[in-house]
């Protein structure tokens, strides 16, 4: 939990300041460990789609909403029952996460995701510090 934990701190730093990707608070009151980490922006599937033509394993964890889902259709929900809940499953994108990820690792697909958005890369001052 501690290594992932770590790896998200290191995803909340890289992906700061990417417009159009948003990143989701933990609460203070909160701990989490970090199963996922998932970001929300527009033009998920293309973005998906660049990512994984660069050799990122990024994915679609729930991309449809359980009211939409067969298994819930005797409840009689439809397209627009739960606009939130559809926005955020067209929206949610799971980045790579995995406990030996390494700093590197959370950089290169920061560089790939700031690519597929079509964001500049943040500037490099004179000491090679971001």
């Amino acid at each position: 939990t501690d290594a992932r934990r770590a790896v998200a701190r290191w995803y909340r730093e890289e992906l700061a300041g990417i417009p159009g990707v948003d990143v989701f608070d933990e609460p203070e009151w909160a701990r989490s460990v970090y199963h996922l980490f998932v970001v929300e922006l527009d033009e998920r599937d293309r973005v998906l789609t660049a990512l994984q033509e660069a050799g990122i394993g990024a994915g679609l964890h729930y991309p449809v909403p359980i009211h939409l889902q067969e298994a819930y259709a005797s409840l009689g929900h439809r397209e627009g029952s739960f606009p939130h809940a559809e926005r955020s499953a067209a929206r949610l994108l799971s980045l790579p996460m995995f406990p030996e990820m390494t700093r590197a690792q959370v950089g290169v697909v920061a560089t790939e995701l700031r690519r597929a958005v079509g964001a500049s890369s943040p500037a490099v001052d004179t000491d090679g510090e971001a």
